[in-house]
């Protein structure tokens, strides 16, 4: 009978070991769907705090490079750890909002500095998008948290003290835009005076093409140009701020060449409209179409951008 039972927990053992998930290696999972899955679920509010950031991670959810790499690309966290950066990677959690896009919550560390990124699936687990939405080891702050909450909004949130004791914060608020395939910011509420870089969604693509480049006034109000499927296209991203930070616009999509100096940006499904005209080394940009889903209520998608000259290749 002992030796029965002890069969049976030996077997029991051997299946207990086998479910066991284990750090992700480049032939552990052979689709997009094997990676999703790999994730567990997390139910929502779902926060990460710094404090739980600089924490040891877990390393049954640790995630190889390579494995990474393929289901979501290298700019994304070279934007933020820079080239030559090796960083881990692990799974902190996943949920979905009901027949629609899939969000995956993953922690990125590379020595002292550590990222969370979420990420977008769509249900065919094809990567649509991602963003930081909480950094250690880069600035010095009282506390900071990333949120995703019941309506699928992401809020990133960060606050200091002044030595005379004032709280500065920084609150944004997101969301995933299907229509435009980017996250949209529909709140800020900013009281610290700090200057950040936008992060641009297309800097890394291809600009060969004539009218290809950054178009900029300052590091919050730009238009940058990318090749497109071909020459009757480019891949745009605009991003301003007016008023002081009161009024914020920001829109990625592809606009089609109805002239050869003009471009026109049109969705089926969204009354938003622009046009794009090129003279000279400048580009100026109209509203044509109410675009008020992606911009503050005072300000619209106008003005004139001068290009930026393309850095010098090093001999």
């Amino acid at each position: 009978m002992k030796k029965y039972l002890f069969s049976l927990g030996l077997i029991l053992l051997l299946f207990a070991c086998k479910d066991k998930k284990t750090a992700l290696q480049a032939g552990d999972i052979e689709t997009a769907a094997d990676f999703v899955a790999f994730y567990p679920e997390a139910s929502l509010p779902f926060i990460v705090a710094d404090t739980m950031l600089t924490r040891k991670q877990n390393d049954s959810m640790a995630i190889e490079l390579n494995t990474f790499s393929k289901f979501i690309p290298d700019s994304i966290w070279r934007n933020d750890l820079g080239k030559t950066a090796a960083p881990k990677f692990y799974a902190l959690g996943r949920t979905q909002e009901k027949e629609k896009e899939k969000y995956l919550f993953t922690a990125a560390v590379a020595g002292n500095k550590r990222v969370v990124y979420l990420a977008t699936f769509s249900r065919e687990n094809k990567f649509l998008q991602a963003m930081p939405i909480l950094k250690t080891g880069f600035d010095r702050y009282t506390s900071a948290y990333g949120l995703l909450d019941s309506k699928f909004q992401i809020t990133t949130y960060r606050e200091t003290r002044k030595t005379g004791g004032e709280l500065l914060y920084k609150r944004n608020v997101y969301f995933y835009d299907r229509n435009v395939d980017n996250f949209t910011l529909i709140v800020t509420e900013p009281n610290e005076d700090i200057i950040e870089d936008v992060v641009n969604p297309i800097d890394t693509l291809a600009a060969t093409n004539k009218f290809s480049g950054d178009y900029i006034e300052n590091k919050k109000n730009f238009v940058s140009i990318r090749d497109g499927r071909n020459a009757s296209e480019m891949v745009f991203f605009v991003h301003f701020e007016k008023n002081g930070g009161k009024c914020i616009g920001e829109l990625k999509g592809t606009a089609r060449f109805i002239s050869p100096t003009v471009a026109q940006f049109v969705k089926s499904d969204n009354p938003c409209s622009l046009e794009f005209t090129f003279s000279g080394s400048k580009v100026t940009m109209k509203e044509k179409g109410g675009c008020g889903s992606y911009r503050d209520i005072q300000c619209f998608f106008s003005g004139s951008y001068p290009k930026k000259k393309a850095a010098k290749a090093k001999q």
